[in-house]
């Protein structure tokens, strides 16, 4: 398997870690592999952070969920990300956010690492999950949301 799941900075302590945050994770303490190609842009985050429209939680991510899609998936193939991933980083990969990970789709828990899986999920039917990876190297499934039903929406519409 060439992407093991995902999780967040503080959750995945060992194995093949990539982050797909702007900074690389160096804000929270990571310094290891990065595919920067993948993060939000910083107006992206900016809005989502400030919300200067005053949007509901929903609408926030709603906006966001659009938003990401538009400017890194709708153009993008799923198995193209898939073996680049594998050219550059190999097997086994746990993509890397800071956000903790939650089971209700709300502004403290969502993001756009989920988002990435779920879309790959949807576009190859390989599952990713969210997961915990100890010292040991022994991991865990973490239960979180499920973005597909808004993903395949957006998706529909763009066709």
């Amino acid at each position: 398997m060439i992407i093991k799941g995902t999780s967040c900075y503080e959750n995945a302590k060992s194995g093949n870690l990539v982050s797909i945050t702007g900074d690389g994770g160096n804000a929270w303490g990571f310094y290891g592999n990065a595919y920067k190609k993948m993060s939000p842009r910083l107006y992206l985050w900016q809005y989502y952070d400030k919300n200067p429209d005053g949007l509901s939680e929903e609408e926030l991510i709603n906006w966001y969920i659009k938003e990401f899609y538009e400017l890194r998936l709708k153009d993008l193939n799923a198995n193209d990300l898939i073996n680049t991933l594998n050219e550059k980083f190999g097997d086994e990969i746990v993509l890397l956010c800071h956000e903790l990970p939650g089971t209700k789709l709300n502004k403290e828990h969502f993001c756009h690492r989920r988002l990435i899986a779920d879309w790959i999920e949807l576009e190859t039917g390989i599952i990713i999950p969210e997961i915990s990876v100890k010292n040991d190297g022994s991991d865990s499934v973490i239960e979180t949301y499920d973005l597909k039903p808004k993903i395949k929406s957006l998706i529909k519409s763009y066709k």
